[in-house]
């Protein structure tokens, strides 16, 4: 039997990425667009070092990072709300490896949970945000995705 975490998150993933790409304003595709790099970046370093929870990750660290630093991006020039939720969930995510460098009982299925669980909760906001714009849309007749700087 697959195990439910990774198809709960297997499914999510591409429901929000697809919906942001079909349906979403220009934020919602930069963000999915973030998105599919974090995850190919995270897929491409499992070539070259497995995924361990005994000590930090260096490669998640590097994919928090970069997710960090592109919704902090959109958050910064969006009219939207959903990218600054997606900025601190994954500056939670970033916080959880220097939590286990500075700690190292802490068990390694906590670590897990506490890198991964905030990048399932950026594909709910992702999805919650599209979902949204689509709302504007249909209300307004128009939903502007930058700022008029």
């Amino acid at each position: 039997m697959p195990d439910l975490g990774i198809f709960a998150f297997a499914t999510i993933l591409f429901l929000s990425i697809s919906f942001a790409f079909a349906r979403g304003g220009a934020p919602e595709r930069w963000g999915a667009l973030v998105i599919v790099s974090m995850t190919g970046i995270q897929v491409a370093s499992a070539f070259f070092q497995h995924q361990k929870y005994h000590s930090v990750d260096l490669a998640s660290v590097i994919v928090d990072a970069y997710g960090v630093v592109g919704f902090g991006a959109i958050a910064l020039y969006a009219r939207r709300a959903w990218p600054i939720w997606a900025t601190s969930l994954q500056i939670l995510s970033l916080s959880s490896h220097f939590a286990r460098q500075v700690d190292s009982g802490v068990s390694p299925m906590v670590y897990g949970l506490m890198k991964s669980s905030p990048t399932f909760f950026v594909l709910v906001a992702l999805l919650v945000g599209t979902a949204a714009h689509r709302r504007r849309l249909r209300v307004r007749g128009a939903d502007p995705g930058w700022m008029d700087w």
